[in-house]
């Protein structure tokens, strides 16, 4: 019974890790380039300003020149706390990190882990394998 248990929570695991979400860095050299990257509200985004300053925002609302928003839980070095509303103008970015998730990759990961998990349920014999036709 360990043995299942086992192989269960490597699986869950897998999955967790195959969700689905991804992330990207820029470095935008223009308010033109930071408006292809296609960043819409809801989407969490992570920058570096030309201040040095860092923030984790989510992203309320894009504007013709900034990004408007509320800050998240910070990460390390990061100094404003959790919910204030920030305004990032373009031409601020330094660094710019997006993390969205992907429906078409979840899905794919997804199909993926229920094939290996099937295939290894076959190989060791935890489901039962029925004879061809009768």
């Amino acid at each position: 019974m360990r043995f299942r248990r086992d192989i269960r929570c490597t699986l869950a695991a897998l999955l967790w890790l195959v969700t689905g979400c991804t992330t990207n860095s820029y470095a935008p050299s223009s308010d033109a380039a930071t408006r292809e990257l296609k960043i819409k509200a809801g989407d969490e985004i992570r920058v570096i300003t030309t201040r040095r300053e860092r923030l984790t925002l989510e992203v309320t609302d894009v504007r013709g020149d900034r990004f408007i928003g509320v800050t998240a839980k910070p990460h390390p070095k990061e100094l404003r706390p959790a919910g204030q509303t920030v305004e990032v103008p373009f031409d601020e970015l330094a660094v710019l990190e997006v993390t969205r998730f992907e429906k078409g990759g979840a899905a794919l990961a997804t199909a993926a882990v229920l094939v290996t998990v099937s295939a290894f349920a076959v190989v060791l014999g935890t489901v039962p394998v029925l004879p061809p036709g009768p």
